[in-house]
């Protein structure tokens, strides 16, 4: 009889191992080819320090993580990354430093590995905003660095990557544009006079002050121009509501173009990066304004206790590093209201996970992953669930917005 292979577990409780410096020398070539590959450029705006020190960088696609690899070359460094990343990439990511963790969750056992890298010299890298950004502006960032950057008593270091998002969007049709060149914006932001005279709450006040990214600010500075003909295609899965007639969900995009099915409204994503209606007033001439526009919308929901969303949904369940996700069994329904939170219930089964409104201080959300379609994640300390739409698909974005009001709203709540 066979012996039935076993894979092992991604937790955030794996132990700390020592790096391979065999590995290590590969991944720094492909860094380096990268660099070369999108002419990209590292300006340093004052000396970095010698490890141990914390680096954190915006997030808005791989890209970060080779150009973090040649700003710290020769150095060896750990890295913070979410459980999925390590399939199917387990035996390689834990011979390179790398430290699993589930998104959004609690994890003291994870907080004890950090500061063992650190006392061990080391450098440790932290996206702080655990997901990509979705317009090219930070998105909310963990409120936990300032206190972990004081209790580690190491100097921080930030990397702003200028380009990244406008070289693939994380909510276009995945096709390159040939953006160049790609700037990191390296400086040390925490020093050793910092985390002796600053508070906790001061230093992520810092923290949260210098790593403020804008890559339409950047687009306008440097002139840049998006020459790519379909350049507008999939912007409906952030812009999905009509600032004319008011009407969620009817957005459609096609080359240069984003338009209305309701209303017939039409905008041009111009090359230069603004928008211009072409049948009517112009409400929004950036991306990031009617983004922002429509998280406004959703709070005013929240305050008004009308949000909900309810769908049935294709429920994930990550299994292991060499089986990666598996599809559960029978039918699910997900909920998301105000003061129930995340509610995934088995229609035809007895599975249930919740995950409350003071649990989910943001939410991470894929458009479409490996053309599997798009899903959102939900994770406790035992498992982690991607969790697809079945109808109501689009609503991604909103759900995004939602999840950071509610949380908002709860903690105020909870502080009267």
């Amino acid at each position: 009889m066979a012996k039935e292979k076993k894979y092992p577990e991604i937790t955030p409780d794996l132990p700390y191992q020592r790096t391979w410096t065999i590995f290590y020398i590969v991944i720094w070539i492909i860094g380096l080819i990268n660099k070369i590959k999108n002419r990209a450029k590292i300006v340093k705006n004052n000396k970095l320090p010698k490890p141990p020190y914390i680096l954190i960088s915006t997030h808005a696609s791989m890209l970060d993580f080779y150009m973090a690899l040649c700003l710290t070359f020769p150095h060896k460094v750990y890295w913070i990354s979410t459980v999925e990343e390590f399939i199917p990439r387990f035996f390689i990511f834990r011979r390179i430093g790398v430290l699993a963790k589930r998104k959004f969750t609690n994890d003291p056992k994870g907080a004890v590995k950090y500061l063992e890298v650190l006392k061990k010299k080391k450098i440790l890298v932290i996206y702080p905003e655990a997901r990509y950004s979705f317009m090219g502006e930070t998105e909310r960032i963990d409120k936990s660095l300032g206190r972990f950057a004081k209790m580690a008593n190491v100097p921080v270091v930030l990397n702003r990557e200028h380009g990244n998002y406008l070289y693939c969007p994380q909510w276009s049709d995945r096709k390159v544009r040939k953006i160049r060149p790609i700037v990191n914006e390296v400086e040390t932001i925490i020093d050793k006079n910092d985390l002796e005279n600053l508070s906790a709450q001061e230093i992520q006040e810092k923290i949260e002050s210098k790593f403020y990214c804008s890559e339409e600010d950047w687009m306008e500075a440097k002139n840049i121009k998006i020459k790519y003909e379909n350049r507008a295609v999939g912007l409906e899965r952030i812009l999905y509501k009509c600032p004319h007639c008011g009407t969620e969900f009817e957005m459609s995009s096609e080359g240069h173009h984003l338009k209305c099915n309701h209303c017939g409204i039409t905008y041009d994503y111009l090359e230069d990066g603004h928008l211009e209606c072409i049948n009517g007033e112009t409400k929004f001439e950036y991306i990031s304004k009617w983004y922002k526009w429509e998280k406004q919308c959703v709070k005013e929901e929240v305050i008004n206790g009308t949000y909900h969303f309810e769908d049935d949904v294709r429920v994930e369940k990550l299994m292991g590093a060499g089986i990666g996700f598996v599809p559960l069994e029978g039918h699910h329904h997900l909920t998301h209201d105000i003061n129930e939170g995340f509610n995934v219930k088995g229609t035809d089964n007895d599975f249930t996970f919740h995950r409350s409104s003071l649990q989910s201080y943001a939410l991470h959300i894929e458009y479409n992953y490996e053309d599997r379609g798009a899903f959102l994640e939900l994770a406790d300390n035992k498992d982690v669930y991607f969790i697809y739409p079945l109808n109501k698909k689009a609503y991604l974005t909103k759900l995004h917005f939602a999840t950071e009001h509610i949380y908002d709203l709860k903690k105020v709540e909870k502080l009267k």
